[in-house]
């Protein structure tokens, strides 16, 4: 019998092959991390709930026509997805100003509204810590700035668009990443409605993108409770997200329970995503 090779394998996750070459399993691990993994931690059954959260998420990204590399739940914590080449960016979009964003934008107040998304790509390069990039027109570049500090003092480089090759006929350039910034802020909008309809007010969101065998832009990875922001009633003290476990100061057994049961509440509230 052929055994699946491990294509692949991350902090939170790990890409199994299967029988089919352009089809990958997909497995959610329990570890739950924060600060570039300084931070880790296990958390039973997070792996599962992930796996729930995300094919909830991807199942309703289907029926608005969001193009994704989801195909089917396959186990608990499992499900098979179109293999795609990744592009190493983190694509974020934003409804309230909060988080890291206020260290790149200090002048703007913590709460602020955005009436229309904010939406901002980062560089996926550990060693640079995945800085924010900025499409500089004159320079036909994207400029690399550091994700902790002001814009206006936090340049670190230039990255030529080829040097963001993904294909051997395919690298990024500004058109693709108004391509990508639409697909991030349509994905943010179709999860925004449902949350609202619970009382759950989604604050940001952050996904991965991939081109499939053909070239199609659709959205990759996951989307689970690792992907965003959400303040119930509106509240951020009500967070249930994974901001909890980046803000604890003592690593628990009560507080990675409770974490936990957070992870859980936000698995069954996304069951409605799709009723």
């Amino acid at each position: 019998m052929l055994q699946k090779e491990k294509l692949a394998e991350g902090k939170t996750k790990i890409i199994w092959s299967t029988l089919n070459k352009n089809i990958v399993l997909i497995e959610s691990k329990d570890d739950i991390t924060a600060g570039d993994g300084v931070k880790h931690d296990i958390i039973k059954q997070k792996g599962a709930l992930a796996t729930e959260t995300t094919c909830n998420c991807f199942s309703l990204l289907e029926t608005k026509g969001i193009p994704t590399h989801f195909l089917k739940r396959k186990g608990e914590r499992e499900f098979l997805a179109r293999r795609v080449k990744m592009i190493p960016i983190e694509l974020v979009a934003r409804r309230i100003a909060t988080g890291s964003y206020l260290k790149r934008n200090p002048e703007v107040v913590e709460g602020t509204i955005f009436q229309e998304l904010v939406f901002e790509p980062f560089y996926k390069k550990d060693e640079l810590r995945d800085p924010l990039m900025i499409w500089n027109e004159d320079k036909d570049c994207f400029e690399l700035f550091d994700a902790k500090k002001p814009v206006a003092e936090g340049y670190l480089k230039d990255l030529p668009p080829e040097d963001i090759r993904i294909l051997p006929d395919y690298f990024l350039k500004e058109d693709q990443l108004y391509e990508l910034a639409d697909i991030t802020c349509s994905t943010f909008l179709a999860l925004e409605t449902p949350w609202k309809k619970l009382g759950v007010t989604l604050v940001d969101l952050k996904i991965e993108c991939g081109l499939t065998v053909i070239g199609q832009i659709v959205v990759a990875d996951v989307i689970d409770n690792d992907s965003w922001r959400i303040w119930p009633g509106g509240k951020k003290e009500e967070m249930k997200d994974k901001q909890v476990y980046r803000e604890l100061k003592d690593t628990t057994t009560e507080a990675l329970m409770t974490i936990g049961e957070n992870y859980r509440w936000v698995a069954m509230q996304t069951r409605e995503f799709i009723r």
